[in-house]
């Protein structure tokens, strides 16, 4: 019974590796500064900060091209912390190839809650999107 259950550990273990991907330098990302600070009106009409407070990213090689995993988090901030709020946030993710041409996108919207009492609230988020070779990628939030 022990050496079935090795058998098979054997082969379950062997098969995940074939799933393993290599870490590949990522391509250069931007985030233009009109696009990574913004001033939104929040749902109760209070003006409302967001901005990107960290990016971290992971890429893999995949064919010719570069798979990017981003996590991205958004910072809002806001004076008036006496009422419950919805803050609209729209993040885009886009690469480009060398010529500027669209190549892949990523979008989320969401609407984030803004507790009483806190000034500051913190989201993260993921993103996915194939890079081509000699591309780069832009960050942007509206």
């Amino acid at each position: 019974m022990i050496r079935v259950f090795i058998i098979i550990s054997f082969f379950f273990l062997y098969g995940c590796s074939t799933f393993k991907k290599d870490v590949f330098e990522c391509p250069k990302l931007i985030a233009p500064k009109k696009a990574a600070e913004i001033v939104v009106d929040s749902e109760g009409n209070s003006p409302v900060y967001l901005g990107f407070r960290g990016v971290k990213k992971f890429c893999f090689k995949d064919g010719d091209d570069i798979e990017m995993e981003l996590s991205v988090n958004v910072r809002a901030i806001r004076n008036d912390t006496t009422k419950e709020d919805y803050v609209p946030v729209n993040i885009s993710v886009v690469s480009v190839d060398s010529n500027e041409k669209e190549f892949d996108r990523d979008e989320f919207n969401y609407s984030q809650f803004l507790l009483k009492g806190s000034k500051i609230v913190d989201r993260a988020t993921t993103f996915e999107l194939k890079v081509p070779a000699g591309g780069k990628v832009f960050l942007g939030i509206k």
